[in-house]
Formats: C-alpha cells, structure tokens, sequence
C-alpha cells in the first residue's frame, strides 16, 4: 500500500458545515428559543447533523490516509453509521416540513408509517448497492467513495421531492412565510444535492452538510430563535414560556412582574434621547442587583424579572433592591413615572407558561390606575382566587367551543315579578348560574369573565333555548304573559346577533312576546348605533325591551324615549336611596309620572320588605321584583307562582 497514489478529498464543506451547526446548538441552548410543537425535530436534527459531520469527516480522514488507518470491517461500518445517521436526519427534515401544518400534525402516525417505510426502501437499497457495485471500491488511486457519497445524495434527492410534493398538496393549510420559505429552499438544496453527485468525482471535494445543516439553521432562525434586545438587554415573551416551562415543577422560583408607566421605558428606541437613556439606566440597574435575575419585555410596558433562586430570603432581598430603583426614579425623575410589581413564587401547580402569566395578569390586573404605584407580594389565597378564576375561564371557553344549547353547567333560575294592577305574578326574569361541580356560581363572578373572553353569546343563546324550553312547557297549563333574559351590552353591540337569537326561538315555536330582553342602561354606550339597530329588528319580531338597572349609567333620557323599551326598571339604590332622601324621592316620583305618561312600564327592584314595598306601590310602580316576594328559584317551579289554566 506504500507506493500507491492516494486520491485526495477536500472537506472544507463538511468544516463549514460542523462550524454552523455548532454555532447554531449554542445558540439554542443560550437564547432559551420558542419550543413549539416542531422544535424538537430542530433540536435533535442538529444533534444527529453534527454526528453525522463528525462520522463523515472520519470517512474522508480513513480515505485520504488509507496505508495507516483503513480496515475494511471499520470502515464499511463507518459508512453504515453515516448511512444511518443520514437517515435519521431526512427523518427530522421530513417531519417538521410536514409537521408545520396542523393538519398534517393529526396525520402524524400515517407520516411515521410512510417514512417507516421509505426507510425499509432505503435499507434495501443499501444492501443492493452493497451486493451489487459496492459503496466504495480501493485501486491503485487510494480509497474511492464516490458511489457512497451518489447514493446517500439520491436518498436526499428523493427526500427534498417528497417534502416539495407534500407542501404543495397542503398548501391551503400552511401560511405563506412557510411556503415561500419552501419554495427558495427545496431547489437550492437539490441544486447542491445534484452538484454533489456530479462533483464529487470530478474534484473529489465533500459537501454535503451544507445540504441539511443550513435547512435547521433556517428554520430556527426563521421560527424559534428569540433573540436579546440590544438596547434593554431584555428577551421576549417566547424566551420567558421557554424558561418557565423548563422550570416549572422542578425548580423553585419567583416572578417579578412589572407594568411600567414611563415614555422611556414604553417606547425605548435608539433615538439617544433622554427618556430613552433614563429608560435604559433602570434595565442597567436591573441587571446589577444580580445575574440571578433575568429580565424579558413582553410588551411596550410590561416587563417580567425572573428570580431565579430557592432561598426565599434571598428572594424577598432582591425584591426589595428593585423595589429602591423604581421608587428612586420615581423620586428623582421629573417624567411621569409609575409602576405595578407583583412578585410571587412560580409554584408548580401554575403547570404551564400561559397559566404563569395569566396569574400575573390577574393579580395586576387590580391595580388600574396608572397614576400611582403599587408593590404586591401574592399571598396564599391569591393562588386559590386564580385557581377558581383559571377553572371558571376553562368552563366558559369549553361551553363556548361545544355550544350545546342544553348544556347542564348553565343552569337557569328565575324570580316571579309581581304585578300590582293584577295582584298576580305575570311575569319573570330569568337568571344564568354556572355550575362546575358541585358549586354554583352567579353571574357577577363569570360574566365579565365571559365578555372579556368572547363567552357571552354563547351563554345567552344557552340560557335562551333553556328559557323557551321552559315557556313552551309552562305554556300548556300555565297563564302568564313573559319571561325576561339578559343581555350583555357587548353581545348587544355584535352585528349578526339577532339571527341566532331569533333561530331559537322560532325552533320552540312560541310566542315571540313570550320572550323579553333586559339591557342595562351601560349597553347604550358600547355602540349605541348598532345596540339600536340590533333592538328595532328583535322589537318588529315581537320581542320586548326592559332596560334595566335604571338609575346607574350614564343615559340621557332622551336616548332612552328614542330606544323601542317598553318597561323601565328602577335600580334598587334609586329605591333605597329615596327612603332616605326628600329629593331623591320627588326626583324618582317625577320620573315615574314622566315615563308613564310617554306609555312606558315601571318596575322596581330589590324590594326586601314591607316598607320598601309600600313605598313601591304608592309611587305608582307597575311591577315590584324582589325578595319580599319570591326569591330566585329554578325556572320550572315558575309553575308555584303563575296562575293556572282554566280546563273549562
């Protein structure tokens, strides 16, 4: 083996291609990036490119120096290595092109089937190109690995079109950024791929690496790489799930979470301006309390310091210390500065990254005013507060997402309203409880939760099909002229909303009167033009209007005469508050005699006792609600209240 002229191969791709995906596992360890559902196979896609690299540039050394260090056995089991180790790496590449679409994501099993079985095709292959021509052969020019290198780029070749062909026939499901990104880079990889096979025989140079890596190193930078800030130092929301999600249940830490209310923080640009140079010297400060404290900005004035430490003493120390900078510059600045810092321990049963941060909204979140500070350490009880909060949101969005018009967490009392003109109780409002599990819970605990979330009309169409249910079976034997619902002023202020609310009801086939809608007075303000527009089509269907909790908005009564109500009811402070007042009683008594005088119907509410209801029929009230009378009960026992149908 002396004197025999050994060919050379040149590596510098395989180099290139090891600094690269090097660089970029650094990177991904140091930079905390956004693991979404397809990091992984980033992830363990370099990991097995950098073994590949690694075992191929070992395949090149043992060809380029065959008299020390070949040995046929290891060397054929240096290729099958690779050939292996190249696989896994189509492997990776496969499945997250394919994996970036939901839809793709629910046919994974078929994808790992298919590739099971291209990578039988591929073994079998192998062993063909083994039997029949070998994967490289030795002469007098040294060791010749051109086959081997043909064969494993056809495999990539192969692969690139399958990845191409699977993106195109799932267009309609992939966003563009997705596709473009496809587009540029499938043809570049097989023009490599092609140069490859061509090249390597020609001048013997080895590059292959620059096929895959940079395929990883795209889609990283493209999709999950979370860089710093240059200015404030600080990441961003992604990189705090990352770090919250690999901590949370093993390690103990706590969260400062800030809402800062400064120009320079709100807004720090590059501008060196002196808002912006005072908004960077609190971020500077920041970070010399400690390295144990990792700041990220999740918004333009929201700002979280991961602390990361189990002792708690420390813990409370550090928050002091930032404590004494904010309050520093709040004293030493002559711009508007304030904040809201809420700090407490990331415990485990906060379970994820987004419940995380939503216990943090949530506790902020009841400090509204900007123009004051607050520092809030979470107590125990703020965690069961959150807990029932987060359980209440869950069951609202699942009620939401499954609409079924029965569903038995929305659970539908009513309370009987009494007529004074009759003597008899002709009327009832309906009223929404939540149950999950065995608690109950009113409305005043989950409908603003609903209205935040995008909840509320599902639960209005709920509570209504229950309600018409209810009327048609009352209906048979019962005479009674109505049962009212709430509406929400943010339902009442979505377009298409009559539609749905209309559908139910013609399904019951029952009188549209039959039904009647309470808006609180605070609806006329969310848009009035559409509240109006959304009334007048539900009053030509025959629905009628209350508006209720007169007394406790902000509408003038000419917006009231101009909206189609037709009873007004009288919030319950009016009433308590002109037992005590002379001249809240003759306003409240000249009230009354205006709006009966323009024909519209009067009720009170939260009548509790005698006196109260005394006071109710002397002014001239229609109709008397209230606990004096009956209290809230499930709406089938309506049937105690409403008068019986004659059979004759």
């Amino acid at each position: 083996m002396e004197n025999i002229r050994f060919l050379e191969y040149n590596s510098i791709g395989e180099f290139a291609g090891l600094l690269m995906a090097g660089l970029l596992l650094f990177v991904m360890l140091y930079t905390k990036p956004k693991r979404t559902y397809v990091y992984r196979y980033v992830f363990q896609g370099i990991i097995w490119s950098i073994a590949a690299i690694l075992v191929q540039l070992s395949i090149v050394m043992v060809a380029n120096n065959p008299a020390k260090l070949y040995n046929r056995y290891l060397f054929m089991g240096q290729l099958m290595v690779f050939l292996l180790l190249y696989n896994g790496i189509l492997f990776y590449i496969f499945s997250y092109v394919n994996m970036m679409s939901i839809v793709r994501r629910k046919q994974r099993k078929e994808f790992v089937l298919m590739f099971v079985a291209l990578t039988l095709v591929y073994l079998a292959a192998v062993a063909v190109e083994i039997a029949s021509r070998g994967l490289y052969t030795v002469n007098l020019d040294g060791i010749d690995i051109s086959n081997f290198t043909r064969f494993y780029c056809s495999a990539g070749i192969i692969c690139a079109v399958i990845c191409f062909n699977a993106s195109i026939t799932n267009r309609k499901n992939i966003s563009r950024v997705i596709w473009h990104a496809v587009c540029l880079f499938v043809p570049m990889d097989l023009i490599i791929l092609i140069s490859q096979i061509i090249g390597v025989g020609i001048n013997h140079t080895i590059y292959s690496a620059t096929t895959y890596v940079p395929i990883f190193a795209l889609g990283y930078l493209m999709f999950h790489s979370v860089p710093y800030d240059e200015v404030t130092g600080c990441q961003s929301i992604y990189a705090l799930d990352a770090f919250v999600s690999k901590n949370t249940g093993r390690k103990k830490y706590y969260v400062s979470y800030l809402m800062v209310f400064l120009p320079g923080i709100e807004a720090v640009s590059n501008d060196g301006s002196e808002d912006t140079l005072k908004g960077i010297a609190i971020c500077r400060a920041v970070e010399a309390i400690s390295p144990q404290i990792r700041m990220y900005k999740i918004s333009d004035y929201r700002y979280v310091n991961i602390i990361d430490t189990d002792k708690e003493e420390e813990y409370e120390n550090y928050c002091q210390q930032l404590r004494g900078i904010f309050d520093n510059v709040r004293a030493s600045t002559d711009i508007p500065f304030n904040y809201v810092m809420v700090n407490a321990e990331a415990k485990a049963e906060l379970e994820n990254p987004v419940k995380v941060r939503q216990f943090f909204e949530f506790l902020a979140g009841r400090y509204k005013d900007q123009n004051s500070s607050h520092f809030y350490m979470a107590t125990t009880m703020d965690y069961d507060e959150f807990a029932e909060n987060y359980e209440i949101t869950t069951t609202l969005k699942d009620i939401r997402n499954r609409l079924d018009l029965m569903d038995d967490r929305v659970q539908v009392f009513a309370q009987p309203i009494y007529s004074v003109e009759t003597g008899s109780f002709r009327v009832a409002e309906a009223l929404m409880r939540l149950r999950i599990g065995d608690r109950l819970f009113s409305p005043d605990r989950f409908i603003p939760l609903a209205e935040r979330i995008g909840c509320i009309h599902a639960l209005t169409c709920i509570i209504l099909n229950k309600v018409c249910d209810a009327v048609s079976l009352l209906s048979e034997n019962y005479d009674f002229d109505a049962i009212s619902i709430n509406c929400s002023s943010k339902e009442l202020s979505q377009k298409d909303m009559t539609e749905d609310l209309i559908e139910i009801i013609e399904k019951y086939d029952i009188d549209m009167a039959k039904i009647r809608l309470e808006i609180t007075e605070s609806a006329m303000f969310e848009n009035f033009d559409m509240a109006k527009d959304n009334m007048t089509v539900l009053t030509k269907a025959g629905i009628q209007f209350y508006l209720d909790d007169f007394g406790t908005g902000y509408s003038s009564l000419e917006r009231v005469m101009n909206c189609p109500f037709k009873t007004i009811k009288f919030d319950k402070t009016l009433l308590y508050k002109s037992l005590d007042d002379d001249r809240m009683d003759d306003i409240v008594t000249y009230m009354i005699e205006v709006f009966k005088k323009n024909g519209f119907i009067t009720l009170v509410e939260g009548v509790e006792d005698e006196c109260q209801n005394q006071y109710s029929v002397e002014r001239g009230f229609d109709y008397i609600q209230g606990y004096h009378y009956a209290k809230p009960e499930p709406i089938e026992e309506m049937r105690k209240y409403f008068t019986r149908k004659s059979k004759f």
